[in-house]
């Protein structure tokens, strides 16, 4: 059969991503060769990556519609536009996902007619559900489609089992006043409900489709469709998970149960993360940082280099990975070495707003200070010199369903050392005491909090303390007195807070040894050994020694007769020569020469430490720039 170029418009749907784009072009060539030019006209909708020039080439018109997908409806409802508007009669839609031999489509199109039908819209004879390891991007797209046969399948006509993305009209005037929804499945449904109220007579043939085709897709956009659909079809993704379960062999085909349960628990923590991200976060990172002079007396304590990394970008890591993306930051005098550590927190797809404390006036002050930026939002706070093993998704999901006030504890030794939290025999907190000398308790408080807009007005009944500062730990204290409850999670990893040195070089062997394996483009002789985890920087230079892991060396540093490590950090630009060094830190610059046995040493920046007894074991602690003969 001839089709006439100004009656049969062929819409393609794309979502390119990734290496897929070769297969988008190549699929688009096949259906060329299926509707040769002059007798069909091609429009191809993409999203995400530009399309290609052979694709340009290949289509009769291209449209880039945005760098993200907005869901199938938004493209299909695209199309009908285009070919109503231009006078199209005959209309074919089809996925650019290659999930449909592009001979066969035109087959079926060409027999529209014959069958006296109005619209083919074609049943998959087999679903296909893949397993994989971990969801990364590509995504199980059958899993959504099991809600077509268990949500609505039986309404229309026998329709049990669509195979999406593949509609053949034969007038395409009928689809006029058709409006879809930017979900996939749901704008497919409108469509099919669309053809049945204009009483279009359907024929619906069974097809086989290709094995092994999945769906490149954003993991949020594969979640919130699944949440429209839970909605649209009041039927949620455990029950799908269950009715499959039920009867395997209608849905799994060279798949298994566990992709299924995979998506499910993915599924469960996307829609904490999403009620997460209705949170701000503050970062208290002023402070003057006086127990880890004279280190401190040039460098922030906050962005101080934790396994070359400034400590500020651990706890990004940490609260972004919550799903948080509006992020406050206090800052004080040194307020430019935060911003040039964190930037505008495009880094980790968040936003940062700085906010100025004038003073370092106490922890309550610095929440009000913020005020402007939490406005009535929940948020959480974290202290800037604190790092902690466990994730916050849990704690922050907890505090939003009591609405509570929540504080993060740990168990400690030594409770005269720490703030407390007391608890009645409920094991609910009563009480809230600094340093006690006698107590019951050993739940030290650490520096991560999550507050309702109420501690606002707490803050604004407590007065300074002894020291002259608004303590968050009375404003904690006040909201118990008004009767508010507030919740805590006891933290079952380690925590540090960093401000001396012993916890600045504990936290820096923890975190060298869960980094990953790194190394840059270095030199090393034959006579130099690398055991265990090592990151080096690129440009440096290693000879005559030993590197013992897990360290992190800093780029363009010359190590020469020396070992390095473990638990051992020394920063860019070092030059250190006849040494031997463990459990230690050093900055940038720094150089360091004949020390045999240096251990639990700090050493700042552009520092120069000389050895003059080459046996005597060595702690050092050197601010910026300090010469040392130890």
């Amino acid at each position: 059969m001839v089709w006439q170029l100004e009656k049969t418009l062929v819409g393609i749907r794309a979502y390119l991503v990734g290496e897929n784009a070769r297969e988008h072009e190549e699929q688009l060539a096949g259906i060329r060769d299926a509707f040769p030019k002059g007798e069909a006209f091609l429009l191809y909708l993409a999203c995400g990556l530009k399309p290609t020039e052979g694709m340009a080439r290949l289509a009769d018109r291209v449209e880039y519609y945005g760098d993200a997908p907005k869901g199938v409806g938004l493209p299909t409802q695209k199309i009908i536009e285009y070919a109503l508007a231009n006078g199209f009669a005959r209309l074919v839609v089809v996925d650019g996902d290659g999930q449909h031999k592009p001979e066969a489509v035109a087959a079926m199109a060409s027999r529209l007619g014959e069958k006296g039908a109005d619209a083919v819209v074609p049943q998959r004879s087999k679903r296909v559900i893949f397993s994989r390891e971990k969801l990364d991007g590509k995504t199980v797209e059958d899993v959504e489609s099991a809600f077509l046969r268990m949500g609505w399948g039986a309404e229309l006509k026998g329709l049990a089992d669509l195979t999406p993305g593949l509609f053949l009209f034969r007038d395409a005037g009928k689809l006029a006043g058709f409006n879809a929804e930017e979900n996939s499945w749901i704008g497919d449904y409108l469509l099919v409900e669309h053809c049945l109220k204009k009483k279009m007579s359907l024929t619906a043939p069974v097809i086989k489709i290709r094995e092994n085709v999945y769906t490149l897709s954003n993991k949020r956009l594969l979640f919130r469709e699944i949440a429209q659909l839970e909605t649209h079809y009041g039927k949620t993704l455990q029950e799908v998970a269950v009715e499959i379960r039920k009867r395997p062999y209608d849905y799994l085909h060279g798949g298994s149960i566990g992709a299924i349960d995979g998506l499910i628990d993915e599924y469960r923590r996307f829609k904490y993360t999403e009620r997460i991200s209705g949170v701000k976060a503050l970062i208290l990172a002023g402070g003057r940082g006086t127990r880890l002079k004279p280190l401190t007396d040039t460098i922030q304590k906050q962005v101080f280099p934790i396994a070359n990394k400034p400590l500020l970008r651990f706890i990004m890591e940490t609260i972004t990975r919550t799903g948080i993306s509006e992020i406050g930051v206090i800052v004080g005098p040194k307020k430019e070495q935060i911003m040039a550590a964190l930037g505008d927190g495009s880094d980790w797809n968040a936003k940062i707003t700085y906010i100025e404390q004038d003073a370092p006036a106490g922890l309550a002050h610095a929440v009000l200070c913020a005020k402007g930026f939490l406005g009535e939002s929940p948020f959480l706070m974290y202290l800037g010199d604190n790092l902690i093993e466990e994730d916050l998704t849990d704690f922050l999901f907890d505090f939003l369903e009591s609405g509570n006030c929540s504080i993060m504890l740990t168990r400690v030794s030594d409770p005269s050392r720490f703030g407390i939290a007391e608890l009645d025999p409920a094991g609910a907190i009563k009480r809230l005491v600094e340093k006690p000398k006698q107590t019951d308790s050993n739940l030290g408080i650490i520096g991560i909090y999550a507050f309702n807009p109420s501690v606002f007005g707490a803050i604004a009944k407590i007065k300074p303390s002894a020291r002259g500062e608004l303590e968050i730990t009375d404003a904690i204290q006040e909201l118990l007195e008004s009767g508010e409850r507030v919740d805590y999670r006891v933290i079952s990893g380690w925590w540090k807070d960093t401000g001396s040195i012993e916890s600045v070089l504990d936290a820096n062997a923890l975190m060298l040894a869960q980094a990953e394996q790194g190394e840059g483009k270095f030199e090393k002789d034959d006579k130099t050994v690398i055991k265990g985890k090592a990151c080096i920087g690129k440009g440096c230079r290693l000879s005559n020694s030993v590197i013992i892991g897990p360290v992190s060396i800093g780029e363009n540093t010359v190590i020469t007769d020396s070992i390095i490590g473990p638990y051992t950090t020394i920063g860019a630009n070092n030059k250190v020569k006849g040494c031997s060094i463990t459990y230690s830190l050093t900055l940038d610059g720094v150089s360091l020469s004949d020390l045999r046995e240096v251990y639990e040493s700090v050493i700042g920046k552009y520092a120069t430490v000389t050895g003059r007894q080459p046996s005597k074991r060595t702690v050092i602690v050197a601010g910026e720039g300090e010469k040392i003969s130890a």
